[in-house]
């Protein structure tokens, strides 16, 4: 689900959600399974009223094991980012956060597919992103309301995305208190494009989500541009890493002896393929075979089983037809791998661009001798839920491949993504 709300005395508390916060957790997880320390606390943070960023970035930092690291990756929510941070051995925090905006998909009605609907969705929301401005002076809101993708629950409809615009005092400090000097840090920016219409500073709300494969003129062709009010202006996409960031965590980065890399990507696939396929020559170099490949989709991974087990990722976004054709383009252009476990996550309901079963079956069968879908999943899919958990135990049953190899060196692993992304729209800078 994209959202977790509850109430105490009748006070609606807000929780940071969405796929950021979910890796977040899992990086904490996975550095806390790799040093043998205890596991960082999952929950146990709300705000009364509207929500405050700057103790979301507390709480999420609070997710870290203590000690020092040897770099820090952040940015744009994307499960290879977080495989790659697992390789370095280093953190993955999101350079923003969700909130789930129920009422919006109330308010507009139940089908969303009128313009007086979109209409509605885009006064709700920019009336709840009021409250979290005036709060968050670092910060900018993106209501999201995508008619079409309900996935895991009605409020999917519907959520805020928080970014920050400077690095928040939570971040800063523990830069200064975990990072080894001259320690990098990589920022993965998802430079997707998507329409937006502009409300008050620092606000935008954007109609439809890549989540539905369809494309922003599928959206905006339901009339939605005239009724908004507004023209909607090329944009970037709702994972995008805000600019003002990025400069701002430079300066800062620079003023402390940390240098500052860049991943950028256009499609989420080409960083899932790009990471594949280090993963595999870091394994390689470590005289593992790098030949048994795990397949995962949207919350349903898990970093550390992947390095416990000598494994190969590859992260799909969502369970569409263009993520499985990705997947198996990258597979037919790869040498091929002995063994093939697919987790593909179900989205709730069928659409033209969902992928069929059919089709996730195909990219296992490019398995020399062991190919299989994971059965829970194939038996929820498209339209029941497979919880995120279910990959961990799924994956708890491979073996372990020890002693675990020494962690990659960043500038190394950055040249390795370069040569195998430079034909693929993946830039590193």
């Amino acid at each position: 689900m994209r959202g977790r709300t509850g109430t105490a005395r009748g006070v609606d508390r807000q929780w940071p959600t969405g796929l950021g916060v979910a890796l977040a957790i899992a990086s904490g997880r996975m550095l806390a399974q790799r040093r043998g320390v205890q596991r960082p606390a999952l929950w146990g943070f709300g705000n009364a009223g509207a929500v405050d960023a700057g103790a979301v970035a507390s709480w999420l930092t609070g997710q870290l094991p203590p000690g020092e690291y040897q770099g820090l990756v952040i940015g744009s929510p994307h499960g290879a980012a977080l495989h790659l941070a697992g390789a370095l051995g280093v953190p993955w925090l999101p350079a923003a956060f969700e909130l789930a905006t129920p009422d919006v998909a109330r308010r507009s009605g139940s089908v969303g597919s009128t313009a007086e609907d979109n209409t509605a969705a885009a006064d709700a929301g920019e009336r709840g992103a009021g409250a979290v401005l005036a709060a968050n002076p670092d910060v900018a809101v993106r209501q999201v309301y995508d008619p079409v993708w309900r996935g895991w629950s009605a409020s999917a409809a519907a959520y805020a995305v928080v970014r920050w615009l400077r690095l928040p005092a939570a971040y800063r400090d523990w830069i200064a208190d975990h990072l080894r000097p001259g320690a990098p840090i990589i920022v993965t920016r998802d430079v997707g494009r998507w329409p937006t219409v502009a409300g008050r500073p620092g606000y935008a709300f954007q109609l439809g989500s890549r989540a539905s494969g369809l494309t922003p003129d599928d959206y905006l062709d339901r009339r939605a541009v005239a009724v908004l009010g507004e023209p909607a202006v090329d944009s970037d996409g709702e994972h995008s890493v805000d600019r003002t960031l990025v400069e701002d965590l430079r300066r800062f980065a620079s003023a402390h002896g940390h240098p500052v890399r860049q991943i950028l990507y256009r499609h989420p696939d080409v960083l899932s393929g790009a990471v594949a396929d280090l993963y595999r020559t870091w394994l390689r170099a470590g005289a593992r075979t790098g030949n048994r490949l795990v397949v995962e989709c949207g919350r349903l991974l898990d970093p550390w089983h992947v390095i416990r087990a000598g494994l190969v990722p590859y992260w799909c976004e969502f369970p569409l037809r263009s993520a499985v054709r990705a997947a198996s383009w990258w597979l037919a252009g790869s040498e091929p791998f002995t063994s093939v476990d697919v987790y593909p996550s179900p989205p709730g309901l069928t659409l033209p661009t969902t992928a069929p079963a059919a089709d996730w079956d195909a990219v296992a069968a490019f398995a020399t001798r062991h190919g299989a879908v994971d059965a829970r999943c194939a038996r929820a899919y498209p339209t029941g839920t497979v919880p995120p958990h279910h990959t961990t135990q799924a994956l708890r049953a491979q073996p372990s491949d020890l002693p675990y190899l020494p962690y990659l060196d960043a500038g190394a692993a950055l040249t390795g993504l370069a040569d195998r992304g430079q034909t693929d729209g993946l830039l590193i800078l």
